[in-house]
């Protein structure tokens, strides 16, 4: 049933079913993820240790964006992305079981405007691929890291050789980085530059 522009006293937006919220940056803030290292899971958790730990050595800047996220929160960065880049009908957005959301607005633009907020409140608005309904983020295999450092620098691999990094750019797009990420057992991932923070188990 289509959302109606009314809402009552308390301020919160409400649909005519009076059961779901109305799409919008505070979304955001439901169903939080992780950016803690330790909310990863098993030896994938050992790995990600390792390969920060060699990175601070090398005097790499790492940053962590996100590591364990829940399914729901990924229902949320999926839908709203593609209402905003690949003109998905809001109103034809399938329901997710406890995830009482109205993407459909009154009007077109409404919708589309609620999107985009909630895709700028995700830190997605430079993402470009949608972000999977199900990936490892949701089982605590995967990690999303900004990189940046100055010069050349000295990195040691899993087997303990040394590499010099002397190659551009100085993110984790780096070629030598992602190489010696493999030796840990954090690959890079599989798509190139649409998903640049993404590192997993596996490269998906």
């Amino acid at each position: 049933m289509t959302a109606t522009s009314l809402a009552p006293k308390s301020g919160k937006p409400y649909t005519d079913e009076g059961k779901k919220e109305l799409s919008g940056a505070q979304w955001a803030r439901k169903y939080p993820g992780s950016s803690n290292i330790r909310d990863l899971r098993g030896t994938f958790r050992q790995a990600v240790e390792e390969f920060l730990e060699a990175m601070a050595e090398a005097g790499i800047r790492v940053t962590i964006d996100a590591t364990l996220r829940p399914v729901k929160r990924s229902y949320l960065m999926h839908w709203s992305w593609r209402i905003v880049n690949d003109g998905v009908d809001p109103a034809a957005v399938p329901a997710m079981v406890g995830v009482d959301i109205e993407w459909n607005h009154p009007t077109v633009a409404g919708s589309v405007a609620a999107a985009k907020e909630m895709v700028n409140a995700l830190s997605m608005h430079r993402l470009r691929t949608p972000p999977a309904l199900r990936s490892q983020h949701n089982l605590g295999l995967a990690i999303d890291m900004s990189l940046s450092w100055r010069g050349v620098v000295a990195m040691k691999d899993a087997n303990g050789r040394m590499v010099q990094i002397k190659t551009a750019p100085r993110t984790g797009m780096n070629r030598q980085l992602i190489d010696i990420g493999s030796t840990y057992g954090v690959k890079k991932y599989s798509g190139g530059g649409t998903d640049i923070p993404h590192w997993s188990n596996n490269g998906r």
